[in-house]
């Protein structure tokens, strides 16, 4: 059979190339699907396309789309007539979902089956089944997922794929893999699932709580096979379980390749800094989300007072970047506390950090979701649901204050 696996457009909808990150979870179905002898293309948009994304940079403010036009989709038509696809499957998260929606009519126009699956799909099942064929939950490489795209019969599963060890993503099948850069090129999985309950993710609704393990052997002859000198290894929180963390540190300690993760901040010591520095950790991302104790039990921190700046010392140290993403305008909160939020940011960029700070998103079934619209109800579109976008923010200042406090934001991280 052959399908094509689509990433619709969105950095090319926003003119910022900033938005264009390669979708690993579309290799990880490719691998799957081709190793049951289908025929398979990755079509990313924003990459595929060569029409090249504008160059940008991350900007607060209010987002503007570019409408989906068939001039922009003329590239994956053609695609669509040379390949003659049985199959299209769309993967969306939520900002692109309405993006996607417009990929999905277009193949049902030309008679081709369509199959939806990413984070949003998997969180909205219901409302994905309204606009396409078939609706998948859940993790692409898992043998539910080709069971779906195998039997036309079907309009729904879920699954998760239990062994890791099993499926090499295949990047090389994305149309124009060489245009990204040799960094995105690099990216790498470890493990998946997150064993943190945090109000803004989603994650666990899609991978579950349980983490499953790569074998650090496997991971590393990946990386090789790869021939980039960095990437990002793109665990929800590198380490969760600290033997395999070590154990990957100690895999790829005999590679050249330079990565930058996400971890827990309760996690880090200097006995793991140690390790990861010595295989190659050029960068790390912790969460702080408030310099508010009630808005960082929401977000699942346990933050000691002062283990943000012990943890900064420890990187600075050993030469380690040291990022700390924060997040304003949480449902009801005061402008006291957004001023904490910064000044805590600004606080830690003086001592040698990197905040990243960015604007409350809630994402659909998350413990943010529901305070927040309950909060203050309001009217949106998917494509509203970006972490720099000044429609998002539900703290109790008025536009002015907020306006404000997005400005101060953007000077500081």
């Amino acid at each position: 059979m052959k399908i094509v696996l689509v990433k619709p457009p969105f950095a090319r909808l926003l003119g910022n190339d900033v938005y264009a990150t390669m979708p690993l979870g579309l290799c990880y179905v490719a691998a799957n699907l081709k190793a049951h002898g289908h025929d398979v293309r990755v079509y990313h948009d924003d990459v595929s396309n060569p029409v090249p994304v504008p160059r940008g940079r991350v900007e607060f403010g209010p987002m503007t789309f570019r409408p989906v036009d068939d001039t922009m989709l003329a590239p994956l038509v053609e695609l669509l007539d040379d390949f003659k696809p049985e199959v299209v499957g769309v993967s969306s998260v939520t900002a692109d979902y309405e993006s996607g929606l417009a990929v999905a009519k277009l193949c049902k126009q030309r008679g081709i089956r369509t199959v939806a699956g990413g984070i949003h799909p998997s969180l909205l099942p219901d409302d994905a089944a309204e606009h396409y064929d078939a609706v998948f939950a859940g993790e692409g490489d898992s043998p539910e997922c080709v069971a779906l795209f195998e039997d036309p019969n079907m309009t729904f599963a879920q699954g998760l794929c239990l062994d890791l060890n099993n499926v090499i993503p295949d990047r090389h099948a994305i149309v124009g893999w060489e245009r990204y850069t040799s960094f995105l090129q690099g990216m790498i999985q470890t493990q998946r699932g997150c064993p943190y309950s945090c109000g803004y993710c989603a994650a666990p609704k899609v991978f579950g709580n349980r983490p499953r393990m790569r074998d650090a052997g496997l991971v590393r002859e990946e990386v090789e096979s790869l021939g980039v000198p960095s990437g990002r290894i793109i665990d929800d929180a590198f380490a969760v379980n600290r033997a395999h963390g070590l154990a990957i540190c100690r895999e790829l300690s005999k590679v050249n390749y330079d990565w930058v993760c996400d971890i827990a901040l309760q996690n880090v010591d200097e006995e793991l800094l140690d390790r990861m520095k010595a295989a190659g950790c050029t960068q790390i991302n912790m969460g702080i989300e408030s310099a508010s104790k009630r808005w960082q039990a929401l977000s699942g921190k346990k933050i000691k007072p002062g283990q943000p700046e012990i943890v900064l010392a420890w990187g600075k140290q050993r030469g380690i970047r040291v990022i700390y993403y924060f997040m304003v305008g949480f449902p009801g909160e005061t402008l006291q506390e957004l001023k904490a939020t910064l000044a805590m940011a600004s606080r830690l960029k003086d001592m040698g950090g990197h905040p990243c700070i960015s604007v409350v998103t809630p994402y659909p079934r998350t413990q943010l979701w529901d305070l927040c619209f309950n909060h203050r109800p309001m009217s949106w579109a998917w494509s509203d649901f970006i972490h720099q976008s000044s429609k998002m923010g539900f703290a109790d200042v008025s536009d002015g204050e907020w306006q404000e406090v997005l400005r101060e934001a953007g000077r500081i991280g």
